[in-house]
């Protein structure tokens, strides 16, 4: 039976506190472990190296936890059913000086019924004859993007003997449910010489503090990215800017400090899986076996064969365009409870693809009127995986978008994505997926690159890019957005930069409040959030200081 620590929520986070004891059982845990104490013992010497198997007793000793925000996303349970058991799991670690390699970074999709858990490298230090390891780890909303980022830290003395492990969550990406965690766990390590790791670098680009880009570029106004007074504390997740050859990253602020492993956090991708997948799925469908944007829907996807879809093509699913919807106020249909259905409880494809092909009706003709659709996306990842059926692949995501993620050393999260409950299988296309840093710097890099076109067709992606006289639809008219296969686009009149043509600026966009925005010059800008904060053009005018837009 696991006890209920409910002080230790209440009480602020410690900056001292004999973690070595407490790991061994010699004392309580009394308080929340402070992030910025634990990232100021990583300058701590450790000239150990091994590597070996580590888990731990999925069921806590002892455990507290505290609801901040439930807007009742996860259905039918009570929030102490979520946290009775921790996922089960077993890694790989291997501890090179200072540095924690975790073999398996992947997604693990586990048998929990609420959670699959991710790892990342972490860092060690040696005090009192005892090594600490910690490492990144997060719990990930089953069936869903929800991540809740959290640190976990053991001890092994000089006999590989390992202490008891903590768990701890203090941060989050997902906006409708918060919590802080901490629990304390039996733990399992095995020391195992014949584990392989092959940790390449991955040719990561080189981080900088954000301080520096006040410095490297003093023209820019302070507090124009995501630091600025329109984001409230501990809601951005994560935020950077790439000038095309610096990547700059700013703090990682949770509710215990700052988080220790901001250059590794995992991010969640909602929506801009709509871009990643969907778009670049058609684009690299489209290189190896020719256009597919104007075939029609109903001769790929037979629960689409209503009169209805008689005239709508793979291009209007891209462009959002089917004529299909219920209300034309931006968000009404995706904010329907019907919608949260099929993106939460609909787990099977039969499920999906009956939503998405039959529960809106027909109101206008295709191409006319911008209605946001995720099922709309999720029908493009179904036509595709139709249309691979008599070739040499039958995923579209793992046959022809993974080995373009190889090729580039993007990270093990972002060639995972979500899929349905059945044998099937089928990519949710719409929504998904999950990445980090580096692979946002890599995406930018392949995408401004005319190397591109090596991997995915010239035609659909320049559209998406704004490189093609094909401007899109106009989105939200009010602020002068337009959508086109997949990708956003904000349009600034030219007098703004003194440019010969209005600017179109591309940018993806997720739920809650995530931007990545592909800025002329190879740069980039993006933060992460969750409070729904949707601010970025002060980061257009700063990369306008930078680097002249035109």
């Amino acid at each position: 039976m696991y006890r209920l620590f409910f002080l230790l929520i209440i009480c602020p986070g410690l900056y001292a506190q004999d973690l070595g004891k407490i790991l061994w059982g010699e004392s309580p845990l009394s308080s929340p472990l402070n992030f910025d104490y634990i990232s100021s013992k990583f300058n701590d010497l450790n000239t150990k190296s091994f590597s070996g198997s580590y888990s731990i007793n999925s069921f806590p000793e002892g455990i507290g936890f505290e609801v901040l925000k439930d807007e009742q996303a996860f259905k039918n349970r009570k929030n102490d059913e979520l946290f009775k058991q921790f996922p089960e799991f077993s890694i790989e670690i291997s501890v090179e000086g200072k540095n924690v390699l975790i073999r398996n970074k992947n997604i693990i999709q586990t048998n929990n019924n609420y959670w699959d858990l991710s790892f990342s490298d972490g860092s060690s230090w040696y005090e009192d004859k005892l090594l600490f390891i910690s490492a990144p780890f997060s719990l990930i909303q089953k069936n869903a993007n929800c991540v809740h980022n959290g640190v976990l830290i053991f001890s092994i003395n000089n006999k590989y003997e390992i202490s008891k492990s903590i768990f701890q969550i203090s941060s989050e990406t997902c906006a409708y449910f918060q919590f802080n965690y901490i629990a304390i766990f039996n733990s399992f390590f095995s020391i195992d010489t014949n584990i392989d790791f092959d940790e390449s670098k991955n040719n990561a680009y080189e981080h900088s503090s954000f301080e520096g880009i006040y410095k490297k570029y003093p023209n820019i106004v302070k507090q124009s990215f995501a630091d600025s007074g329109s984001f409230m504390g501990d809601e951005v997740t994560a935020f950077g800017f790439f000038d095309g050859e610096e990547h700059f990253i700013g703090p990682c602020k949770t509710r215990s400090g700052n988080y220790p492993f901001c250059e590794n956090i995992l991010l969640p991708a909602y929506s801009l899986t709509k871009t990643i997948s969907g778009t670049l799925g058609i684009a690299a469908y489209e290189k190896k076996y020719g256009p597919i944007s104007n075939l029609l829907v109903r001769d790929i996807v037979p629960s689409c064969s209503d009169k209805k879809w008689k005239d709508i093509t793979i291009e209007n699913l891209s462009d959002m365009t089917t004529g299909h919807y219920k209300s034309t106020i931006y968000y009404g249909d995706e904010d329907s409870l019907a919608s949260a259905n099929f993106i939460f409880n609909d787990l099977s494809h039969e499920e999906k693809v009956n939503f998405s092909c039959n529960y809106y009706p027909r109101k206008k003709k295709p191409g006319a009127e911008f209605v946001y659709h995720t099922s709309d996306t999720y029908l493009i990842g179904t036509t595709l995986n139709n249309l691979l059926s008599d070739k040499e692949e039958d995923d579209f995501f793992d046959d022809l978008l993974v080995p373009i993620f190889n090729y580039h050393n993007f990270s093990e999260k972002i060639k995972f994505t979500r899929r349905t409950n059945d044998p099937r299988e089928q990519p949710y296309t719409g929504w998904g997926m999950f990445l980090n840093r580096d692979d946002l710097i890599k995406l930018n890099s392949l995408l401004n690159s005319p190397k591109k076109y090596d991997f995915f067709s010239k035609d659909f992606l320049d559209e998406g890019l704004q490189e093609s006289e094909d401007r899109g639809l106009l989105a939200i008219k009010q602020s002068n957005i337009f959508y086109n296969n997949g990708f956003w686009a904000a349009k600034f009149d030219k007098s703004i930069f003194g440019c010969k043509e209005d600017l179109m600026i591309p940018f993806m966009s997720g739920y809650g409040g995530i931007t990545v925005v592909f800025l002329p010059n190879s740069m980039l800008y993006y933060y992460f959030s969750d409070n729904f904060t949707f601010s970025w053009y002060s980061a257009v005018y700063a990369a306008h200081n930078i680097k002249p837009l035109c």
